[in-house]
């Protein structure tokens, strides 16, 4: 038998090769005893051969049986080397498939909440876009009412500053019919003053206002009371104010040629005098009349 072969039996069925030999030792084993029992003597020295030779196959049968075990040792820890190896490899791949299907899960969970995200970025850009829609709206309206609101503050203006300008119109108008009615009325009373003082500086109102003053200037020296001072010789000029009833409202003397008892004395006489008498004529009166008061 080759070794070459004898490899190649054990490399493909091992099991086979082991009951092989067992059948062969005890076939072997047989012989030997039927040798020893039966043969003749002639035949022992074949025997001896034959069992030498048994013997010699048998020692290469345990070289080849040991080379065999030390081969299945060896491929029995090849093959638990293989074996974790397939192992370590078969778990790392399990590690990497677990943490692919993590991976894998942490994805989809990563797509799910992107999409989650996108849907509600879409949402809110949707409410968005509408909130700007609306309030797009709303500024165009509050536009147009602004426009309007304008344009009727526009047109209010324009008939505020016509009914302004036909009130200042007016006013002007207004101002100018009174100032020409002013100005009429003072030319009215301008040329009545004339006239009344052409009538007042004529020589009959002259005699009439000396006439009433001499009526006065009588009516007073009536209630005047001579102080036991006086002379013929004193004088006073006397200013008399009074109302158009004739009351006096006061009186003064002025350029005296007396003393003190003349001066008062007078003046007591004009207060007595009031009321003064009424004038000839209305035309003539004034309010402040003057007279030189001397003793009778």
């Amino acid at each position: 038998m080759k070794q070459g072969s004898l490899f190649g039996i054990i490399r493909y069925d091992s099991k086979a090769f082991y009951f092989a030999v067992a059948i062969h030792v005890a076939i072997l084993l047989v012989l030997i005893l039927s040798v020893s029992f039966s043969e003749p003597p002639d035949l022992q020295q074949k025997e001896v051969e034959t069992v030498q030779a048994v013997v010699v196959d048998s020692q290469i049968v345990q070289a080849e049986l040991d080379k065999i075990k030390k081969f299945e040792a060896t491929k029995k820890y090849n093959e638990k080397k293989r074996i974790k190896k397939l192992a370590d490899k078969a778990k790392k791949e399990e590690r990497k498939r677990k943490q692919a299907i993590k991976n894998r899960k942490l994805e989809e969970k990563r797509l799910a909440d992107l999409k989650k995200k996108r849907k509600a970025d879409e949402k809110q850009r949707q409410l968005e876009s509408q909130k700007l829609a609306d309030l797009q709206k709303k500024n165009q309206q509050l536009e147009q009412e602004r426009q309007a609101e304008q344009q009727r503050l526009s047109v209010l203006q324009k008939k505020r500053e016509q009914e302004e300008l036909a009130r200042e119109n007016a006013r002007k108008a207004e101002e100018d019919r009174k100032r020409r009615l002013v100005e009429a009325e003072a030319l009215k009373k301008k040329l009545a003053e004339e006239e009344r003082q052409r009538y007042l500086n004529s020589a009959k109102v002259q005699k009439l206002r000396s006439q009433y003053v001499k009526l006065i200037r009588r009516h007073v020296e009536k209630k005047w009371i001579k102080p036991a001072s006086a002379s013929k010789d004193m004088f006073c000029s006397v200013v008399i104010t009074q109302n158009r009833a004739g009351t006096v409202l006061s009186v003064k003397t002025e350029k005296c040629k007396s003393n003190k008892a003349f001066q008062q004395s007078v003046e007591r006489a004009v207060l007595r005098a009031s009321p003064l008498p009424d004038p000839p004529s209305p035309d003539v009166f004034e309010r402040i009349v003057r007279f030189t008061f001397r003793p009778v």
